[in-house]
This record gives C-alpha cells, sequence and structure tokens, in this order.
C-alpha cells in the first residue's frame, strides 16, 4: 500500500492500543519517540489503508502524561 490510500489517520501512546488498532487492520505508518516536561513515550501513528470504514477500537491502555497532540480522533484524509 501506498501513503496516498491512506484515508484516516489515528494515533496513540499505548502499546496495548496500538495492538488493538494492529488486530482491527489499521497500518502502522509511524513509530516516534516523544520528551516533554520531563516525561517520555512512543506515539503510534496508523492509517486506514483498506476499503470501507474503519471498525470502532475501544481504547483500554494506559494513555498518561501531557498530551501535546490535542485531538487524538480520528482524522479524514482528502485524496
Amino acid at each position: 500500500m501506498s501513503i496516498g490510500e491512506t484515508t484516516k489517520l489515528i494515533s496513540t501512546r499505548s502499546e496495548e492500543n496500538a495492538n488493538l488498532l494492529l488486530r482491527a487492520g489499521w497500518t502502522l505508518l509511524l513509530i516516534a519517540d516523544r520528551q516533554e516536561e520531563g516525561y517520555q513515550w512512543l506515539l503510534y501513528q496508523f492509517g486506514w489503508q483498506q476499503d470501507g470504514e474503519p471498525p470502532e477500537s475501544a481504547f483500554t491502555g494506559v494513555e498518561g502524561g501531557p498530551d501535546p497532540f490535542r485531538n487524538r480522533t480520528t482524522i479524514e484524509v482528502s485524496t
């Protein structure tokens, strides 16, 4: 799949949530090491690259620390 086939984006800081997204069919696009105000965490960025809408994912992992990414909802990508 090419990045141009991505129709939605979603991110999480939780390894558990990342695994839920993978099992739901999301494609892992990026893992970034983030730091802010004494906190350090990994950010997992996913894209939906399949036909139709992605299934609803109920995040259950811990997502502590500051949230510099104010909007954690799914983002529509225009093609």
